[in-house]
């Protein structure tokens, strides 16, 4: 009696796991976020210029079967171009670019690093700093994305991934709400000069400090009709003819991958529910297997017809747990699946020839040698309208 007791507290036990297991299963909770949007025209000077620079694909040293270089690469640039459209929907900043490094040019500058991307969930590592050295954003924005926002029946303005996209905005807005006017302009003056100072730091450097936080502050400003100061704006607004023309490519890329991109994600986000569900699948066919097993060794098989049900037992448990490990290889057939699919991905996200004053250029190299190269092509331009040689603006 005592070991039949015994048999029954293990089967118990096991079926308890099982359960237990079943009920792990969650619901999956959507989330619809509205953009904030400004009601009525924000004045000049309370207006940030936002950079946002090219996102960290974080792809990992060793091989990991459900991230694709290839998409995660085309996912960095355009995820902070789709970013850029929805901050300038706003309403609530000034210029808007998206950069492939710093520049002192810009008021408020945006990092990006994708943690997560397979089309059902999403998260992304966002940094924000505006140019005198303060954090505005620090954080993880997370979601999980709904079927109905693959619909071709859906506002096609809106990205699949756009509770992100607005969950960032309306952040970044509120922090900036949260700013009095005295405090926008004074952003947009100490820009001026790390511009300044950069560009000749034997003028312009001392007229900034940084305090014990590493906050740049402005130990005075530049006169009115400081003429050198005149030049130093054409040369910043040349800084953001350089960004626009840029951004013309970056938009190329945009517009050249967005179709094969959100093609991508709807097929990826079904085979991830799908995979999940065959997980799940097998882990319970396991379960079930080995408590068949467990069930049939510690029966009694004190007669013939309880030693051939044992035996059935042993077979039906063992034919549970081949069925689950069956189904733990499709799953992996899945991922194999996906990961063909982001083979050939990079191929719609080729470089562009632009043309610039005449010039025709064509961009090579990563982002940043094309940022460089442009930077090299304008010195001269600079030079020739300053009177005076310019260091290229260093990245901090």
């Amino acid at each position: 009696m005592r070991a039949q007791s015994k048999r029954i507290q293990i089967i118990c036990s096991l079926l308890v796991c099982l359960v237990s297991g079943l009920l792990q299963a969650k619901t999956i909770q959507y989330e619809k976020i509205s953009l904030e949007r400004a009601q009525i025209e924000i004045p000049e000077e309370e207006l940030l210029d936002i950079g946002i620079l090219l996102f960290d694909p974080n792809i990992p040293d060793e091989d990991n079967e459900l991230i694709f270089p290839e998409i995660r690469k085309a996912e960095a640039r355009y995820i902070p171009y789709h970013l850029k459209k929805t901050l300038q929907d706003t309403g609530f900043w000034g210029g808007v670019w998206v950069l492939p490094e710093k520049s002192e040019a810009i008021d408020l500058i945006i990092s990006g690093r994708i943690e997560v991307s397979n089309g059902l969930d999403v998260s992304i590592r966002i940094g924000a700093w505006d140019i005198t050295g303060k954090e505005w954003v620090n954080k993880v924005y997370s979601s999980t994305v709904a079927q109905s926002s693959y619909s071709k029946r859906r506002d096609l303005t809106q990205d699949p991934y756009q509770n992100i996209y607005n969950k960032i905005a309306n952040d970044l807005v509120k922090i900036k709400q949260d700013l009095k006017q005295q405090q926008l302009q004074r952003i947009n003056e100490i820009g001026d000069i790390r511009f300044a100072a950069e560009l000749i730091p034997g003028v312009y450097k001392d007229y900034l400090t940084k305090n014990k936080k590493n906050i740049y502050e402005a130990q005075r400003l530049p006169d009115d009709g400081d003429s050198i100061m005149q030049r130093v704006y054409n040369i910043q607004e040349r800084e953001f003819l350089l960004l626009d023309t840029l951004n013309e490519y970056y938009a190329q890329l945009y517009e050249n991958i967005s179709q094969p991109y959100e093609d991508w994600r709807k097929l990826s986000r079904e085979d991830m529910i799908t995979y999940e569900e065959l997980k799940k699948s097998a882990r319970t066919r396991q379960i079930l297997g080995i408590t068949a097993l467990i069930g049939a060794i510690v029966s009694d098989g004190d007669s013939q017809a309880s030693s051939t049900m044992q035996q059935m037992a042993i077979y039906g448990g063992m034919e549970a747990m081949k069925s689950g490990f069956g189904k733990a290889s499709e799953a992996k057939i899945y991922k194999e699946s996906m990961k063909e699919l982001g083979t050939a991905f990079d191929s719609e996200a080729e470089p562009l020839i632009i043309e610039l004053e005449g010039q025709t250029i064509r961009l090579t190299g990563s982002a940043q040698e094309k940022f460089l190269e442009w930077r090299k092509l304008l010195k001269q331009i600079y030079t020739d309208e300053t009177g005076f040689l310019i260091s290229t603006p260093s990245v901090q």
